[in-house]
């Protein structure tokens, strides 16, 4: 159950109007018990990071031992994690721009894919390590973190935190993530969805809307697609949920999601308005369509058995609880294998990708449930051998992936990347169908740089792939460039490229700045009465 503030707590009576008052002056007795909490929190958490960080390093073990496998994502993980460490080595901390990728044409691949992960490892990698070193142990540090978010989750239901967050780091979508798909990204995701929930059952305290507005700003800034699933698969239900349990939770829901997006607004802003300059068509391929990939469709699903398997196995084992948990797994479980008419085909669902993404999400659900409650044995006997199948099939897969040689002198000497982040107007003729390589051997033999000396009039090409924060110039006049490789005519004299911030990136910077300031002077205050003492929230395990 969830204990109601009375009319004292200053939040005005049942029938009162709730309102948010941002000021930067707060009840200073709320604020030392909520300190005191925080610290008796924060002091049994460290205790457990030993046990979770001895679990992360068993589970990664297999990549310490042999290095990053021959995943989907390896060679993506391996271009970006190195330019992201060279640029944050020279003083660039957030490099939008990877100017080696694509065999040094250059790359925007950061203005459009959130940063979050490759900061981890960028990280990692500006401070020695080697670039494989510096995947390893972001792996290892963000599946830790995970199991700290968890711990941090269950601890406040109540409900086997250590045990918990232990699934949850061993859980067999959230591994293969890693060794199978090699979605770095995807995997720094599990981080966030503990402590969205945590953030929603504490609403309407201020440490509610902080929570909140910070981890699913994260999570933005971590993987867009699944920021867009979790906010209809998870934030939406669980949102409802302590609506109907307290109605004034539903302003501070809302006041927390505008903060989370105007707190990503430096990277959203750009990522959502200059795909025009890139190639995106190549984002929405029938591979890419989230509709294919139905049971009921003529897709590649059921050629990838563990996945649909694995789904209807949680599904299962969330049953027997009966509660929100439930109805998040089950509906996110009819949703990943297509059977909501209709939904993939809608925006933005549509742009989604792999429906199946919500296995990270169905898998959190299906532990909270599971721990909230006893298993019924005819469920958790079915829903286990489901599990188990699919982690024996994924298991088996890894295995092949970690022995099997990464070309990784190609890698080094092409950098290729995403050719969705190839400039507009880019001949797609010109890339592969399965290993998606552009054939870029028309610019090879042009010198890379940023200046160039016409001897004779005509048409020059610079070794640049053409994006908006490049202005070519001669002396103080810039001169008109054509793409999708820089090209101009040029006149006899010496021409230069500079870079330019574009308005996205300083008004997200703006907005983002004025979002962090809001959220560091929001206190909710009730319509009627003092400033409100934080009242405590106690969470049923069976909700």
């Amino acid at each position: 159950m969830v204990n109601k503030a009375s009319p004292a707590s200053g939040y005005g009576s049942a029938g009162g109007k709730v309102s948010i008052i941002f000021t930067i002056f707060g009840d200073q007795a709320a604020m030392d018990e909520t300190a005191t909490m925080a610290r008796m929190t924060t002091q049994n958490s460290l205790r457990q990071v030993g046990p979770l960080a001895l679990m992360a390093t068993l589970l990664l073990l297999p990549t310490f031992l042999l290095g990053p496998g021959d995943s989907h994502s390896v060679t993506y993980n391996y271009v970006w994690t190195s330019q992201f460490g060279t640029e944050m080595a020279k003083g660039n901390l957030y490099p939008r721009w990877l100017p080696d990728s694509f065999e040094g044409l250059g790359s925007p691949a950061f203005y459009f894919y959130p940063p979050i992960a490759f900061w981890i490892a960028g990280a990692f990698d500006a401070g020695g390590l080697s670039t494989l070193a510096a995947i390893n142990m972001a792996a290892f540090l963000t599946l830790l973190l995970s199991g700290i978010a968890m711990y941090h989750w269950l601890s406040a239901r109540g409900t086997y935190p250590l045990a918990g967050a232990i699934l949850y780091m061993a859980a067999p979508y959230h591994l293969m993530d890693f060794y199978v798909r090699g979605a770095l990204a995807e995997f720094t995701a599990f981080i966030w969805y503990p402590l969205i929930a945590l953030a929603i059952t504490r609403l309407p305290e201020r440490r509610g809307v902080i929570l909140l507005a910070l981890a699913y700003a994260g999570l933005v800034l971590t993987h867009l697609p699944m920021a867009m699933l979790t906010g209809f698969f998870l934030i939406a239900p669980l949102g409802l949920h302590r609506i109907l349990a307290d109605r004034r939770a539903f302003w501070f829901l809302a006041v927390s999601g505008a903060l989370a997006i105007g707190l990503a607004a430096f990277y959203l802003l750009p990522a959502l308005t200059m795909q025009g300059h890139i190639s995106s068509q190549l984002l929405w391929g029938p591979w890419y369509r989230p509709s294919s990939w139905g049971l009921l469709a003529d897709g590649p699903l059921l050629q990838m058995l563990p996945i649909p398997v694995l789904i209807a196995g949680l599904a299962l084992l969330s049953l027997s609880a009966r509660s929100i948990w439930t109805v998040i797994s089950l509906l996110a479980a009819l949703a990943a294998l297509g059977l909501i008419p209709f939904l993939w085909d809608i925006p933005p669902f549509a742009q989604a990708q792999f429906p199946w993404r919500l296995l990270g999400l169905i898998e959190f659900a299906a532990i909270t449930a599971i721990l909230s409650c006893r298993p019924q044995p005819i469920l958790l006997g079915l829903g286990l051998a489901l599990v188990a199948f699919s982690y024996v099939r994924w298991t088996a897969e890894a295995a092949e992936y970690l022995i099997k040689p990464v070309p990784y002198a190609m890698i080094r000497r092409d950098l290729p990347d995403a050719v969705e982040y190839l400039p507009a107007g880019f001949n797609t003729n010109r890339i592969t169908d399965f290993e998606r390589k552009p054939n870029l051997t028309e610019w090879r033999d042009i010198r890379p740089g940023n200046e160039v000396v016409a001897a004779t009039p005509g048409e020059v090409t610079m070794r640049r792939a053409a994006f908006p924060i490049w202005r070519v110039m001669q002396g103080d006049e810039v001169v008109h460039y054509k793409g999708p490789v820089i090209h101009f005519q040029a006149r006899r004299g010496h021409y230069r490229i500079e870079r330019v911030t574009i308005w996205q990136e300083w008004v997200g910077l703006l907005v983002s700045l004025a979002s962090l300031f809001l959220l560091a002077v929001i206190k909710p205050q009730g319509g009627v009465g003092p400033p409100a003492r934080f009242s405590r929230v106690w969470v049923d395990p069976a909700n």
